[in-house]
């Protein structure tokens, strides 16, 4: 093999020709190991999955416990991970959950409305518990519908016309759901389920009742 010879090449930008010089051999030594420790760190982190990612070594760093666990069965060979796709992201792989929501354990979160909501609320008729519902009346509910559910900005709670059904499961509803298209909000963030049947029956208690000055009805009469 002929001896490569340094020498000049034939072209020239500004000023500056290139010098065709060979490689020096601890540089070459240098790139030839970057490419066999590249090789050899992709088959420890990802190929075989021996060593920790950095989301591993992280969690690990966190909490001393930290162990991953990977079943046998989802390894080729018992070695090689099964195959993720680059947008596989397990805190929102859905596939664990359908497989609890198929088996009926679990059930999938559900928003509910009025309309939805099929629970069929009891009245509460203990006086302690009518008293409390008062209290939560008088400090939530007096400044539309009246102190004693006469009307005021609201409808009128002591007569038999509704707006959204009389029955003692609608009232709930409305105080769980609201009404926000109409003013009325919806109090099941802000008063526990206890506090909602509690107020609830206190203004089922209300009807029937003759405060002065009462509101006009408003809604269909419902008779009971």
């Amino acid at each position: 093999m002929a001896e490569h010879v340094d020498g000049l090449l034939d072209h020239e930008y500004d000023g500056i020709r290139e010098l065709d010089n060979n490689l020096p051999r601890w540089w070459l030594g240098l790139f030839y190991l970057t490419i066999v420790y590249a090789v050899l760190y992709m088959l420890y982190y990802h190929v075989t999955g021996i060593g920790y990612s950095q989301a591993e070594q992280y969690l690990a760093e966190v909490d001393p416990t930290f162990v991953r666990i990977s079943s046998a069965d989802s390894r080729v060979l018992g070695v090689l991970p099964e195959y993720r796709s680059p947008w596989f992201a397990p805190r929102r792989d859905q596939t664990p959950y359908r497989a609890l929501f198929a088996s009926g354990e679990v059930k999938p979160y559900v928003e509910l409305t009025p309309e939805t909501d099929t629970t069929q609320y009891v009245a509460l008729t203990e006086p302690e518990r009518l008293a409390a519902g008062q209290v939560i009346y008088t400090r939530n509910c007096a400044q539309c519908h009246g102190a004693r559910g006469e009307g005021g900005i609201g409808p009128n709670l002591t007569d038999d016309y509704w707006l959204h059904g009389g029955t003692f499961s609608g009232i709930t509803k409305s105080v769980i759901y609201g009404w926000p298209s109409q003013g009325m909000i919806a109090w099941r963030g802000q008063l526990s389920p206890d506090q909602i049947l509690e107020v609830a029956s206190f203004v089922q208690s209300l009807r029937g009742t003759t405060p002065p000055n009462p509101k006009p009805p408003q809604g269909e009469l419902i008779v009971q």
